[in-house]
């Protein structure tokens, strides 16, 4: 019994390090990706990365993200229910925890200049722009540049060459 406790409490640590480091990843993200200005407010500073609320490791992402200076801009994690619009959110990640509604919510932003990240292995394929995995036990991540492109986000050439593989427009593929 006490090695099946310390063993929980051992993955459980394992997860909230994990996303500590998504969450390092995900504001380094909002740092080397360009928004149309048309898409940010001109009177709110404010940067907004969403997660949905039922998020298992929605703390350590917010206590690692919250209040971030981005260039003049401030980063702000904004938890949304289910049922809530999707309307000022700047960065959107999607945990594999949401892959039952990533499809949909995927389908809806496909165009709007929202950063979509998230975990699943077919996010990108489903229009995703940015998907972690693990390669080596260390978080590596992939991007959907044509994904990027159709919603008018400039992705950085640094972010870029960190990708393991883009996905271009034509669906060509660099990978390493």
């Amino acid at each position: 019994m006490l090695v099946s406790g310390a063993w929980q409490l051992a993955r459980a640590q394992a997860a909230a390090d994990e996303y500590k480091i998504k969450a390092a990843f995900l504001f380094h993200f909002a740092q080397l990706v360009e928004w149309p200005a048309d898409s940010l407010s001109s009177r709110d500073p404010s940067l907004n990365l969403c997660i949905f609320d039922d998020e298992p490791q929605l703390a350590e992402v917010q206590n690692t993200v919250e209040g971030k200076p981005v260039g003049a801009r401030v980063l702000h994690l904004r938890p949304l229910s289910p049922a809530q619009e999707l309307q000022g959110c700047n960065i959107l990640f999607l945990s594999r925890d949401q892959a039952q509604r990533q499809a949909a919510i995927l389908r809806r932003l496909r165009g709007q200049p929202v950063l979509t990240v998230g975990e699943s292995a077919n996010f990108l394929s489903e229009g995703g722009m940015i998907r972690f995995h693990l390669e080596a036990d260390k978080i590596r991540f992939d991007i959907n540049l044509g994904a990027a492109d159709a919603a008018r986000l400039k992705i950085s050439s640094r972010l870029l060459l960190l990708a393991s593989a883009v996905i271009r427009s034509n669906g060509t593929n660099r990978g390493r």
